[in-house]
């Protein structure tokens, strides 16, 4: 997700959690009559006098486009980005020649490069963009699951290839590789 959405979406959470903790919190002081002030019963006139006008079915409908534009609006926030799955890279000897590579297709090779070695039981991958030195890269993430059976630095070393295979597509540096073991 981006970040804005993670910032908006912890907001919206604080923001829920505060109210129904001091309406809770309220309805606990009042069932006990410890509130700091007297309330014998709820005035709820205002409501039932405005539900009778004239503009409260059109009031009422805005709120509901209004709440469902902002839901609609933080699910598109949502949705996986399609920019940056390519990578354009130099074609060697040809100054004004590049060549443009699906980076997910990388990713899916580069896991059945992984689910080809012996004792690996599962392997995938994952495209994502990292920052770093004041830039985004992106960086293939393989997630590879042994077999109980396996030796772990065995498969590890098996699995340097993985790194190799993806060089051999992008070229060394253009892309990052993690390769993630487990058993």
């Amino acid at each position: 997700m981006k970040r804005t959405t993670v910032f908006f979406d912890r907001l919206g959470v604080l923001i829920v959690g505060l109210a129904l903790v001091a309406v809770g919190g309220g309805a606990a002081l009042w069932q006990r009559d410890r509130l700091p002030f007297e309330l014998t019963e709820v005035d709820a006139s205002v409501v039932t006098d405005a539900q009778n006008q004239q503009w409260w079915p059109w009031a009422l409908l805005g709120a509901g486009v209004l709440i469902a534009l902002l839901v609609l609006f933080s699910l598109v926030r949502r949705l996986p980005s399609s920019a940056g799955r390519t990578l354009s890279l130099p074609i060697t000897g040809d100054p004004d020649g590049r060549v443009t590579v699906d980076l997910r297709s990388v990713a899916h090779k580069a896991a059945d490069t992984a689910r080809e070695v012996d004792g690996v039981k599962s392997a995938r991958a994952r495209l994502r963009h990292e920052r770093s030195d004041g830039g985004r890269v992106p960086v293939i993430t393989v997630v590879v699951r042994a077999e109980e059976s396996a030796s772990l630095r065995t498969v590890a070393e098996k699995l340097t290839g993985v790194r190799s295979a993806v060089a051999s597509v992008v070229g060394d540096g253009a892309v990052g590789v993690r390769v993630l073991l487990s058993a």
